[in-house]
């Protein structure tokens, strides 16, 4: 097990593969994921278990070793991924961290991981139990039975869930503890915590929100700046990305996604999900760029687009400015329909109304999602009635969530040889009456000349 455990990352650098883009706030300097993490669960996590009718939440942990002594394993995994968010990410044996719709903050912890549990001051009481060899985990499940037939909850959200991954962090040997620890009475009142979750790791504070503006803002900044380099006949894709990457790197920035296409630079044709080509940019290229840039753990997600003129254009031929107003007559539709109230279908549909009625084929993915500490989020998906997406789509936008809105267009160019792609993506913010843009959105194509 130990040689497993020492093998992984030695593999991941002998076989070239980027390490650095880390994601949460375990990657976010200290003082500052203090700060967020203290002003969600005081600003926001009693209104969201009121909204969704949970009276305590109990978030059950360890490390996956389990093991107090075993000084090998890196102490950045956990087997529930919020506790990060609840100050619980130096727990190594078994833990329960409880927040009531009271305002009550109970974490149970061992002796030897009291201590910065306490130094996150987070929790108003903090219950030590002796975990060792002889007695095992016996105190820890006589604490929580106690703490939790004290407090009486109708309903107890624990993390399990079907569709979110990151809601789904308790593991059924944890369920069995807890079972045995409350009885029978109150095992009865679990219900999911999945929308807890979901909604505590979505919605924004306001220091994210500076961070998400910031990121979103250079990476528009630094976008349109490689596009304004580019030279008809020399620069090739590759040297866009480069460009890109050696200007992130500048800012005190990582990429967004895996490094190998992060950014993606399309030239006439998508390449999602490819690295860049070599391919030379010519004149008539249409030029689409998805950059995401990671800054203190959150990342922004924003596409701009240009058309390199042919000698003696002024301006894009037909095809491609019909395709550009039918992409940013899409975009605006769907921000005109988010605010809170609103549902991911609704906001897909107008968009794809749009796209629709100007003849272009409806486009193969949703017309957007949540971003922030990753660069697709959870809970609400702004999309279309596709089994993929199940019930993201009915769920409510709420105020001080961050959505990446992204429609796109194909068609067919005989000039181009082939299909050609548009691909809109701005970031917006719900506020009270509406959404704000956390930056510029694009109005007019890049024409380079």
């Amino acid at each position: 097990m130990k040689k497993r455990l020492i093998l992984v990352p030695l593999l991941c650098v002998s076989l070239g593969l980027d390490l650095s883009a880390q994601f949460g706030y375990r990657h976010t300097n200290t003082e500052l994921r203090d700060l967020i993490r203290k002003s969600k669960l005081d600003e926001l996590l009693i209104p969201i278990l009121k909204e969704h009718g949970i009276e305590c939440w109990v978030t059950l942990t360890r490390d996956p070793c389990d093991d107090m002594t075993n000084v090998i394993w890196e102490r950045d995994i956990q087997l529930d991924p919020i506790v990060e968010y609840i100050g619980g990410e130096e727990v190594k044996v078994p833990a329960a961290f409880i927040f009531t719709i009271a305002g009550e903050r109970t974490a149970i912890v061992a002796e030897g991981d009291a201590k910065p549990v306490e130094e996150t001051g987070i929790y108003r009481k903090v219950l030590r139990y002796t975990y060792n060899r002889e007695k095992g985990h016996s105190e820890f499940l006589e604490k929580l039975g106690t703490t939790l037939r004290e407090i009486n909850p109708r309903t107890i959200g624990l993390n399990f869930s079907e569709d979110e991954g990151v809601a789904d962090g308790l593991s059924f040997g944890m369920k069995i503890m807890f079972d045995r620890a409350v009885g029978p009475e109150l095992a009865t009142r679990v219900v999911s915590a999945e929308r807890v979750v979901v909604s505590l790791w979505n919605r924004k504070v306001a220091a994210e929100v500076q961070l998400l503006e910031k990121s979103s803002r250079k990476s528009a900044e630094i976008t349109v700046e490689a596009l304004r380099m580019v030279k008809p006949g020399s620069t090739t894709a590759r040297g866009i990305f480069d460009f890109i990457r050696k200007r992130v790197e500048e800012e005190g920035m990582g990429p967004g996604w895996q490094e190998w296409w992060c950014p993606t630079v399309s030239v006439s044709t998508f390449r999602l999900g490819r690295p860049p080509s070599d391919k030379v940019i010519e004149r008539g290229d249409l030029i689409v760029i998805n950059s995401g840039f990671l800054l203190e753990g959150h990342m922004s997600d924003l596409n701009k687009a240009a058309y390199v003129l042919r000698e003696g254009e002024k301006e894009p031929p037909e095809l491609i400015k019909r395709m550009f107003d039918t992409c940013f007559e899409a975009t605006q539709a769907a921000v005109a329909k988010i605010r809170p109230g609103a549902t991911g279908y609704e906001v897909d549909l107008a968009a794809r109304e749009v796209v629709k009625k100007a003849g272009f084929p409806e486009y193969p993915h949703a017309t957007g999602h949540t971003t922030g500490v990753w660069v697709h989020g959870l809970g609400v998906i702004l999309g279309p009635p596709w089994k993929a997406y199940g019930e993201k789509i009915h769920m409510k936008i709420h105020e001080n969530d961050i959505y990446a809105v992204e429609p796109s267009l194909r068609a067919y160019s005989e000039e181009h040889g082939g299909n050609i792609g548009m691909h809109f993506q701005e970031m917006v913010i719900v506020e009270k009456n509406g959404a704000r843009y956390l930056t510029a959105p694009m109005t007019e194509l890049i024409l380079i000349k």
